[in-house]
């Protein structure tokens, strides 16, 4: 598992990673077409110059693109909709199309050209890495189901430097007699982790959900500290949040967070009052889960209005199983 030193910051250190993955499926091979065929025959023959006459230029090679050179410009240049992808084999290329096809409409309407991949309105962000904390121990399990992803996206070694693609760190944790110690050892587990999968996010922006009890957070919090530490300056952190914490608890405004994304959706506690909250306010009231926000396809009404600048959408179905144009007048407020 690849892994970033915590001592070493510098802005421009990502590029030394390689961005291609196990889940980051190839561009789809070309159809062999028949000139191709008629060079294979010539091969045979032994005609070399008439071969070298009849082979297609190879393409260009991409320009690989710089890194942010910070943490906020990375995390700003997220799109306004997010897809959550969980464990299992999905592909995201008709709902990413989709969106770049209204944004294209758009543009030539406006006399715009189409948008970049830096430009795309809609991104995913991907189960990357499952932990499980159960007595003493950190099971550390990587993805394992493929995603395809849309051709664009890819560079000739992997998914580009700058694509809307954050991976995510999930905690699991063991209930009952096996119950985590959450000792040193799964502290530091996590925080590898978190620093690995930062490696393979071509967005430099990773996700940690980890969701604790009252008694928990102080764990948490160190785990975000240490992670915020051991990042590169220029990769940003993003944590999902309980709707609870973003109501009336204020303990998620010293943690060095650069993103909290607020679950708002199958909400326990007083769901009635945080759901009155976001109908009437459009978000929660604590500052720091204000910009962001989680919903579902399967809990519906949504807010009335939604005042978050990126929304990240879970689906309890796979998305290629999902046809976008039944949502696309609900994501009207996301796709103006």
């Amino acid at each position: 598992m690849p892994f970033l030193s915590g001592t070493s910051r510098q802005p421009h250190s990502i590029l030394k990673v390689i961005l291609s993955t196990t889940y980051f499926l190839p561009k789809p091979a070309p159809r062999l077409r028949l000139k191709h065929c008629l060079s294979c025959l010539l091969l045979l023959a032994g005609s070399s110059a008439l071969l070298a006459k009849n082979e297609p230029a190879k393409p260009a090679a991409v320009e690989a693109a710089l890194p942010f050179a910070s943490r906020q410009a990375a995390l700003s240049a997220l799109p306004p909709l997010m897809l959550w992808v969980g464990e299992r084999p999905d592909d995201v290329r008709a709902w990413i199309s989709g969106s770049a096809r209204q944004a294209t409409q758009k543009g030539s309407a406006d006399n715009q050209p189409a948008p970049s991949i830096q430009d795309q309105r809609m991104g995913v962000a991907v189960l990357d890495t499952t932990i499980l904390l159960r007595d003493g121990s950190a099971t550390v399990r990587r993805r394992q189901q493929p995603l395809q992803l849309p051709p664009a996206w890819y560079a000739q070694n992997g998914v580009q430097q700058k694509a809307p693609l954050v991976t995510i760190v999930h905690i699991d944790m063991a209930r009952g007699a096996r119950k985590p110690q959450l000792n040193e050892k799964q502290k530091k587990t996590i925080v590898n982790a978190v620093v690995a999968a930062a490696a393979r996010s071509p967005s430099q922006v990773v996700q940690l959900d980890f969701e604790v009890m009252h008694s928990q957070k102080p764990f948490l919090a160190d785990v975000v500290k240490r992670s915020r530490d051991a990042l590169p300056a220029n990769v940003a952190l993003s944590i999902t949040a309980l709707a609870s914490w973003c109501v009336g608890d204020a303990w998620l405004a010293d943690l060095p967070a650069d993103e909290v994304v607020p679950i708002a959706f199958r909400m326990t506690g007083d769901a009635g009052r945080m759901r009155d909250v976001l109908n009437h306010e459009g978000h929660f009231p604590r500052p720091e889960c204000q910009p962001s926000l989680g919903l579902s396809l399967d809990e519906q009404p949504w807010p009335n209005k939604l005042r978050s600048q990126r929304l990240y959408l879970y689906n309890r179905n796979v998305w290629s199983g999902t046809p976008m144009a039944g949502w696309a007048v609900r994501l009207g407020a996301i796709f103006p």
